[in-house]
């Protein structure tokens, strides 16, 4: 790269919403910084990749990627969770390559030699300065709470990327928020690591953050993200109140339960029973029976039964979640787990997987299938590859149309759906039911 010229710079994200999310920040950094973004890597004066290491699949996904990127002529920046995870093995991978912590929002033109414009250092970034809209969903904006966690879960390692919880100020959210809607935002992902433990170092809470947002005009949607059961639980009734008082709130939660017996939940260290994970669920339910429940289980930890794996998938059936994130256990560098004796090959594991998910599938479509002959209002969000529309009704359900106009509310009738869908009709005149 000489002296004065634009660079180019080719940007790669993997993981979880909120780390999308941070890499699309650094896109919009590096746009505004004389960078070219360039649709191949081979192009490319500097490549960035925005990693993730929650689990081993996806970081060898990571690894071989960077291992590909080291062949090019380019200079390799690596960020997000794996730098600090797994170093050792991305310099395996690329010798040459720069690490950054996660999170590194305008501290990445450091690393990018011809914007360290009048020598200015920044420090590592908290809420970014410009709305970060997702490339695929122009509709859709992250709205990052905070950094960390609360728990100390002996699978993860991702708590040691991220650290301890760190809630951004209320009023740095709330200014965030404002301008996302000025942008014309009409889905807000509301994330971090665990939703409901925002403000508990800052004397907030999660509903005071929702309240505040909900009192900004605009025509909008809300998404909360993940939170720990443990967590939601202390939350849950004021937090239904609000889905009830206000529709812009999606009637959709992700409450991760990981396995449906105790033992398994004392080894992972998740702070919370089976009793307790099904009492929620009972009141979140007994509420809004179509709310949308999301959860993750993770099949194959060390010392899980097959009666330990039943409870799991006898808790899927009882709670007849509409989303599951299934994984298979994995050793994790700095994970407390790895040291557990008693690991579940991987033969097993395998197996383990494909039958729950057969279950969940069988569940999915059955639940979907009640909302045929639902009518309600959908908002319309994005092109689907096909070139229909795809639009979400107040339940976060999606509802493919063929027609519509992007951000435009519209009632729907639903006439079909697939296991991950629904497919609607258009009414008109509109005849809102939604019940």
């Amino acid at each position: 790269m000489g002296e004065g010229l634009d660079f180019r710079f080719y940007l790669k994200s993997f993981g979880c919403t909120q780390n999308q999310g941070e890499g699309e920040n650094i896109r919009q950094i590096l746009l505004s910084s004389n960078g070219l973004e360039v649709e191949s890597k081979y192009s490319a004066d500097v490549i960035i990749i925005n990693s993730c290491a929650v689990k081993t699949p996806t970081e060898d996904k990571v690894i071989q990627y960077i291992y590909e990127c080291s062949m090019t002529d380019a200079d390799i920046i690596v960020t997000g969770c794996l730098p600090k995870i797994n170093p050792d093995r991305i310099k395996k991978a690329c010798p040459d390559a720069i690490l950054t912590p996660p999170n590194i929002g305008k501290s990445i033109l450091k690393y990018v030699p011809l914007q360290l414009t009048n020598g200015e250092a920044y420090k590592m970034a908290r809420l970014p300065e410009i709305p970060v809209f997702l490339e695929a969903q122009p509709l859709a904006c992250i709205v990052p709470i905070g950094q960390g966690c609360l728990g100390s879960c002996t699978y993860c390692t991702v708590k040691y990327a991220r650290g301890w919880l760190q809630s951004y100020p209320l009023k740095d959210v709330l200014e965030y928020t404002k301008k996302a809607i000025d942008k014309g935002a009409k889905e807000l992902y509301v994330t971090s690591q665990d939703t409901a433990t925002y403000g508990k170092d800052n004397g907030v809470d999660l509903i005071d953050l929702l309240t505040e947002m909900l009192e900004i005009e605009g025509d909008f949607q809300i998404r909360i993200g993940m939170m720990n059961p443990k967590h939601a639980a202390e939350i849950i009734d004021p937090l239904l109140d609000l889905m009830e008082k206000d529709e812009r709130i999606y009637r959709f939660l992700h409450i991760p339960v990981q396995s449906g017996s105790d033992k398994i939940l004392d080894l992972m260290k998740r702070d919370y029973d089976i009793e307790n994970f099904n009492n929620l669920v009972k009141k979140i339910r007994s509420r809004f029976p179509k709310l949308t429940l999301s959860t993750d289980v993770i099949v194959g930890f060390p010392s899980e039964t097959n009666y330990d794996f039943e409870l799991t998938v006898n808790c899927i059936e009882k709670n007849r979640f509409d989303i599951v994130n299934v994984s298979k256990y994995g050793d994790r560098p700095f994970a407390a787990s790895v040291s557990f004796t008693n690991k579940i090959p991987s033969d097993i594991k395998k197996k383990r997987s494909k039958y729950i998910t057969e279950k969940i599938h069988a569940i999915q479509d059955e639940r979907n299938k009640e909302w045929i002959g639902w009518k309600g209002e959908a908002l319309i969000l994005k092109d689907t590859h096909k070139g229909n529309r795809f639009a979400r009704n107040i339940y976060y359900r999606p509802v493919i149309l063929l027609g519509g106009t992007l951000g435009e509310r519209v009632c729907v009738d639903v006439i079909s759906n697939s296991r991950s869908s629904l497919k609607g009709n258009i009414e008109k005149p509109c005849l809102k039911v939604e019940s």
